[in-house]
């Protein structure tokens, strides 16, 4: 009978640690049974790859070419070709034409007999020289120009300047050429002649260096 009663009022006591340890667990320590313990986070816009690329100009709208523009490009590259490649021979001439005309002019006035055997190769290459640089000079003139540039000092305003220098003298040359003929028998011839000369040497400078230009 004694130990029934002893069982009875030891129930309480342990019963009272139990409930005070349940009682100190709060609902939002409690974790549901099926929350997962490494939930997937989502990937940071941060790290995409995609951000790191260049819009794809293949999704933008083409832009429409215009056919008479076009053909004035390519006249334009097609004239300056043929320009460039005239001018080099332009200036080949014109160097055989210098040198022959100095042996004429030595020929001539400077005592060495005055054969006149360099005078038809220097009317050769005069002509021949004259044509070339004319028709040099009208491709680079005629040649379209699509678009419109500002002014700058470059290469090709300095080779404009140089083959003005080179027009120039070309035209000095053919008048004070004339000039020589016509005074044959003169005191002035002489002086034609040399003037004739330095101006020869002065265009075939100006020719060079527009070459030059075009070429570095």
């Amino acid at each position: 009978m004694s130990r029934t009663v002893v069982a009875v009022l030891l129930i309480p006591l342990l019963a009272a640690p139990v409930s005070r340890a349940h009682a100190q667990t709060t609902p939002s320590e409690a974790k549901p049974a099926d929350a997962p313990v490494n939930p997937p986070q989502e990937p940071s816009p941060d790290l995409d790859f995609e951000d790191l690329l260049e819009p794809s100009t293949s999704a933008e709208t083409p832009v429409a070419v215009d056919p008479v523009l076009e053909r004035a490009i390519e006249r334009r590259r097609t004239m300056l070709t043929v320009h460039q490649t005239l001018g080099l021979a332009t200036a080949a001439t014109l160097a055989a034409t210098m040198v022959v005309g100095q042996l004429s002019f030595d020929d001539r006035y400077r005592g060495f007999g005055d054969t006149g055997r360099y005078k038809p190769w220097h009317t050769g290459l005069v002509i021949g020289s004259t044509t070339l640089f004319t028709g040099t000079g009208l491709l680079g003139l005629l040649a379209p120009t699509p678009f419109k540039k500002d002014f700058r000092w470059d290469t090709i305003t300095f080779h404009k300047i140089f083959m003005s220098i080179a027009t120039a003298g070309m035209l000095s040359q053919l008048a004070l050429g004339r000039l020589t003929v016509d005074r044959e028998g003169k005191l002035s011839q002489v002086d034609l002649a040399r003037a004739h000369q330095a101006i020869g040497y002065v265009t075939m400078g100006a020719v060079a260096a527009g070459a030059l230009m075009i070429a570095f």
